[in-house]
């Protein structure tokens, strides 16, 4: 119901205002319509008093031209330019009244004023007429002096000069003068009329908006205060947690039925919020026992399944690169015939080796479990990478032997001279050459290791002939326990450990380690190191 009020009033109000719109634009319309009807009838009065300045210079030179009896070579010099003028005068006043029948036209105004501009043209017309025969009849009164008739060219010019000029054609020129100022003080007197018209129909239209206005806000206010004072009060007090607060309205509108709902919805409010304060207490007892208790269990596990984690996968990688090197080099010594004692007394030197590098390899990894961290002990000193590779390859040669494959080794004389730990550097050499090893299935195939030196930098290499690694796997090989799923199906014991070894030790030496692979052909790992000559810089 309240809202049909307002919407009335609302209708009403926007009636009023198109209605004084309309008034106001519809009569500014009409009275500049008017105003320029005004200033275009003043033009042709002006352009009339000027025809008849123009006409009267024509016709007094013409005079003077016959009073000073020149012959017909000076008239036509002396007239020339006052006839030229003449007639632009003429058509002037012309372009003048097409002017203002544009302008009726234009604005749709009466067929009667339209008539009578036309009519202006045909007087115009006329006056044209009328001053050319009057030049003309000059003219011949010129002749007939010439000819002896003195008589006659009296006659006519005095015919001419009374006539022609002083009644007929002074005749047509008043009465344009005042037919154009009685236009345009019609015009004036219209756009004034129109203008006073519209300023009463705004001055009552405006009033009775207003009266309108007052009467409706007045309605509306009083129907709307209360039930909005009652609404707000409402909200306040649920605001502050008093769901037990009702609202009363009298009647039968939109504000009653708001009311009505807020009342159901508070108690609805209330009682669903007595139900979760009751839930929410026993909840978050029994959550705060429980999590206690199991957040010390899952703290407990966490730490005993980590650290179990960690050693078998340490354990299981990092000791079987030695035990297999030391096992393929006592296989390769103990193969075929006897041997002499110093290649026995090599061979075990070799196993007591490798031995050495699995006690200390034991030792890391035990130290590892206990602290549950990554950090390895290292023993930096200068050494020469050329001899610890050669030495390393020569070590691992037995592994590669074992599985029918071939080590190429490419060692440039200069030594290149680095600061490391030559154990952890033999124990990332041997991690790579025994993952070009394992995934090198092709029997035959070779794995090559090349040692160079680039602008104070040592950069290693370990290429295989191998099943390489997929594109969606390269990001992720160097992060612990990853291995691709051609990795796993290939070798199905491996940890996915080695590569994050190698990139720990080479991050302690201030080095990097890259991986480059083309799936199917092969891997190529490449480590930098800093030569002493870029450290000491």
């Amino acid at each position: 119901m309240f809202r049909a009020k307002l919407s009335i009033a609302i209708a009403v109000l926007l009636i009023i205002v198109l209605a004084l719109a309309t008034t106001l634009y519809w009569g500014m319309q009409r009275a500049e319509h008017h105003f320029q009807r005004s200033q275009l009838a003043h033009a042709a009065a002006q352009a009339y008093v000027d025809l008849s300045h123009e006409a009267y210079r024509h016709f007094k030179e013409l005079m003077d031209v016959l009073v000073l009896n020149q012959d017909i070579t000076a008239i036509n010099n002396h007239t020339q330019s006052t006839q030229r003028q003449l007639f632009a005068t003429i058509e002037q006043v012309r372009n003048t009244v097409l002017a203002e029948i544009e302008h009726i036209e234009s604005t749709a105004s009466i067929a009667d004023d339209d008539d009578n501009e036309r009519n202006e043209l045909l007087q115009l017309d006329e006056v044209e007429l009328l001053l050319e025969q009057a030049t003309w009849m000059l003219g011949q009164v010129r002749i007939l002096r010439d000819t002896g008739a003195e008589q006659s060219a009296r006659e006519m010019l005095t015919v001419v000069l009374e006539e022609t000029i002083d009644k007929q054609f002074k005749s047509m020129i008043d009465t344009a003068i005042a037919e154009e100022l009685y236009e345009a003080e019609q015009a004036t007197e219209h756009a004034e009329r129109l203008m006073k018209e519209s300023r009463q129909a705004a001055i009552i239209m405006a009033g009775l908006a207003t009266l309108f206005a007052l009467v409706m806000g007045g309605l509306l206010w009083r129907n709307l205060s209360t039930p909005l004072q009652l609404l707000v009060t409402g909200v306040r007090e649920v605001a502050k947690g008093d769901l037990a607060h009702h609202i009363t309205l009298p009647g039968r509108n939109e504000f009653t039925y708001l009311a009505k709902n807020f009342n159901q919805m508070t108690e609805q409010l209330s009682q669903q919020r007595n139900q979760l304060l009751d839930a929410q207490a026993d909840l978050e007892r029994r959550v705060d026992a429980r999590t206690h208790e199991l957040q010390q269990a899952n703290d407990k596990l966490h730490r005993l399944d980590e650290a179990r984690r960690r050693f078998f996968a340490d354990i299981s990688h990092e000791l079987r690169t030695p035990l297999t090197a030391i096992r393929g080099e006592a296989e390769v010594t103990l193969r075929g015939s006897a041997k002499s004692s110093g290649e026995y007394q090599t061979a075990l030197q070799r196993i007591t080796d490798l031995s050495a590098q699995l006690a200390k390899l034991v030792e890391d990894l035990l130290f590892l479990a206990r602290t549950e961290t990554a950090s390895i002990r290292f023993d930096m000193r200068n050494l020469t990478l050329n001899t610890l590779v050669t030495s390393i390859c020569g070590d691992a040669n037995a592994l590669a032997q074992t599985r029918q494959m071939s080590l190429i080794l490419e060692i440039p004389e200069t030594p290149i001279t680095v600061r490391g730990d030559a154990l952890r550097l033999r124990q990332l050499l041997l991690i790579l050459i025994d993952n070009a090893c394992l995934y090198s299935q092709k029997k035959g195939s070779s794995v090559t290791i090349a040692l160079s030196e680039h602008s104070g930098f040592a950069r290693l290499t370990v290429a295989d002939q191998g099943i390489g690694i997929a594109k969606d796997d390269l990001e992720s090989v160097f992060e612990r326990f990853f291995r691709g799923a051609d990795a796993r199906r290939t070798v199905p014991s491996g940890t996915g450990l080695g590569l994050c070894l190698a990139r720990s030790i080479v991050d302690t030496h201030q080095g990097t380690i890259t991986l480059s692979s083309h799936y199917q052909q092969g891997t190529t790992v490449t480590v930098v190191l800093p030569t002493t000559l870029q450290t000491a810089s």
